[in-house]
């Protein structure tokens, strides 16, 4: 695991303490709404995710992390 990687992974271990979150939970630590959440999966974009009997969706901690470092922010 790379060491930025790992340490976002860590601090949100540290937080959570699972290894995966809920929507709500992804929500709430990404910003986006559960609805765009939705439709970037639906659209095969944005993290990675488990999809768990009766569609209850999670997202594992390290995707997140992953996630978290390959974004570019644009500024102007």
């Amino acid at each position: 695991m790379e060491s930025e990687v790992k340490v976002i992974f860590e601090a949100l271990y540290n937080k959570y303490k699972k290894v995966a979150i809920s929507k709500k939970e992804m929500s709430r630590e990404t910003g986006l709404s559960i609805s765009t959440l939705d439709r970037l999966r639906k659209s095969g974009h944005g993290c990675s995710y488990i999809q768990q009997g009766h569609g209850d969706v999670s997202y594992p901690l390290l995707e997140l992390a992953k996630y978290y470092t390959t974004q570019t922010i644009k500024t102007l």
